[in-house]
């Protein structure tokens, strides 16, 4: 799941947790944006240096293994401000850790995106405006459809 988003005037794919842009055509590399608290300087955090993901943090790029659960990524309000989401199936490579719900690795990049129906609500405007998130997607050189929400269970 990410959020559509604007940088240096075109737009790009962004992790909903994480604010990391997705650049078109590289892989996404992870790193552990994590700190801990020194024994010797507890008012300190400092940054982990572990490569991501480590089996005893959270750090990673995550992947579910089914829509149902990212459905429930989509469901869910804007906290601040307009957030028209993408869905999409992602490999992940390198270092992965397996979890009760999925995965988390240190690699990543689309290889399916669906665009929800939902951003290209009525009226001229939304169309245009759902025609230009279409076209700026295709630089990730991987199939981009237009789903009803309804549609994505087939997957």
């Amino acid at each position: 799941m990410w959020r559509v988003a604007m940088r240096e005037g075109r737009v790009v794919l962004q992790s909903l947790f994480a604010g990391a842009i997705w650049e078109p055509a590289h892989p996404f590399v992870a790193s552990c944006r994590g700190g801990h608290r020194s024994r010797w300087a507890p008012w300190r955090n400092k940054p982990n240096v572990h490569p991501a993901p480590e089996l005893e943090c959270r750090c990673g790029i995550y992947g579910v293994q089914s829509v149902a659960l990212a459905r429930s990524y989509l469901e869910r309000p804007p906290l601040l401000c307009r957030d028209d989401r993408v869905i999409g199936r992602v490999a992940l490579w390198g270092n992965v850790v397996e979890g009760p719900f999925g995965w988390r690795a240190s690699h990543a990049y689309p290889i399916e995106l669906f665009v929800p129906a939902g951003v290209a609500a009525h009226g001229l405007h939304r169309r245009r405006y759902m025609d230009e998130i279409l076209l700026a997607l295709e630089e990730y050189r991987v199939p981009v459809d237009v789903v009803a929400p309804s549609a994505l269970a087939a997957y």
